[in-house]
């Protein structure tokens, strides 16, 4: 017989770290937590993006969270948390120039240049995407763990498509980000991919480096 071994990672995934908070706390996670979890997220996505590897199906399941102690777990303390990206079965090597043109991935997570190829709208003969659309994907979760929900919700593609063009993301009134939050928000949520920062102009951004 064979035997694959995997790390055991206690916390279950950021999901349902993020609605235990919900429903302990009722409300999002700090910026501090967030910070914590982001540096190690995009740590992980500045390795894989150096070797060139595209991951396509960013989301809070496919990154798993590890306790030091049960202690922890329970009093979910993110402070201590540490993260492990998982499901590489979208991923992507892109060598050189060569896009990446399936159509991959969870719609509200989802490059909007991906999704509107979903919905049947984009053209066909200038379809394709590089890393920037984890990019994009890693902005959706920063936006889930600081607001508690996603950035767009909706019933159909279109619907969902609509709201991303009109750029229809917004931070409620009783939630108070910093500005080095927000541009980090920003930096990655920006509709044309050409815009968005790179893996390493975001691990160099302000909300990641400076103490809280």
């Amino acid at each position: 017989r064979d035997y694959l071994v995997f790390e055991y990672c206690n916390g279950g995934d950021l999901d349902m770290c993020l609605q235990k908070q919900l429903e302990l706390h009722n409300e999002a996670f700090s910026q501090e937590q967030v910070q914590h979890l982001m540096k190690q997220i995009i740590a992980a996505f500045v390795y894989l993006h150096s070797a060139q590897i595209l991951h396509r199906d960013i989301k809070l399941e496919n990154i798993l969270v590890q306790f030091p102690t049960e202690e922890d777990k329970q009093n979910l303390n993110m402070l201590k948390a540490k993260i492990k990206v998982i499901d590489f079965g979208f991923a992507r090597y892109l060598k050189g120039d060569i896009l990446a043109q399936s159509v991959l991935g969870n719609p509200i997570n989802m490059d909007p240049k991906i999704l509107r190829k979903m919905a049947r709208i984009e053209n066909d003969s200038d379809f394709g995407y590089d890393q920037k659309a984890d990019i994009w994907s890693l902005g959706t979760i920063t936006y889930e763990l600081l607001i508690g929900c996603p950035a767009f919700e909706a019933s159909s593609y279109d619907e969902l498509i609509q709201k991303i063009e009109a750029g229809n993301y917004r931070i409620p009134h009783d939630i108070s980000l910093s500005k080095e939050a927000i541009s980090f928000l920003n930096g990655m949520m920006r509709y044309d991919a050409k815009t968005r920062l790179s893996i390493d102009e975001l691990a160099k951004q302000f909300f990641l480096t400076y103490l809280m």
